[in-house]
């Protein structure tokens, strides 16, 4: 599920907010939901208080910039066992994905958080 706003034509924002996700997460417990884009740039707040709330709700941020990331999620070493990167790609407008990843490996993360994400998260949801 893509939560957030956009700007391309005909995209409806009003139903970009996450909150939208809630009643879906509480009546489908078993289902895991990926949240693309996490509410950006209006919702973020509200992506992070489901994430926390529902244990079977997931957030992807391969097309969040890697230098907005911890603008938009400061806390986000809070939710790194709920993160990924890699779900939402291609995504229009986003540079190569290897400068993503080294990007996003440049912030000040641990490195336990930067495996959660890049890796064991995606695991924890299709175990090899």
């Amino acid at each position: 599920m893509p939560p957030g706003t956009s700007i391309f034509e005909g995209a409806r924002n009003r139903y970009g907010d996450p909150m939208y996700l809630d009643d879906v997460a509480v009546d489908f417990p078993k289902l895991k939901i990926i949240m693309a884009h996490g509410g950006r740039p209006l919702w973020m707040d509200t992506a992070f208080f489901l994430l926390r709330r529902h244990p079977n709700m997931f957030l992807d941020i391969s097309s969040i910039p890697p230098k907005s990331l911890l603008k938009y999620f400061p806390r986000l070493e809070e939710i790194a066992y709920k993160t990924m990167f890699g779900t939402d790609w291609p995504g229009p407008g986003v540079p190569e994905i290897r400068k993503n990843v080294e990007d996003f490996c440049a912030l000040p993360l641990g490195e336990q958080s930067t495996r959660q994400i890049l890796w064991d998260t995606a695991l924890t949801i299709w175990p090899l």
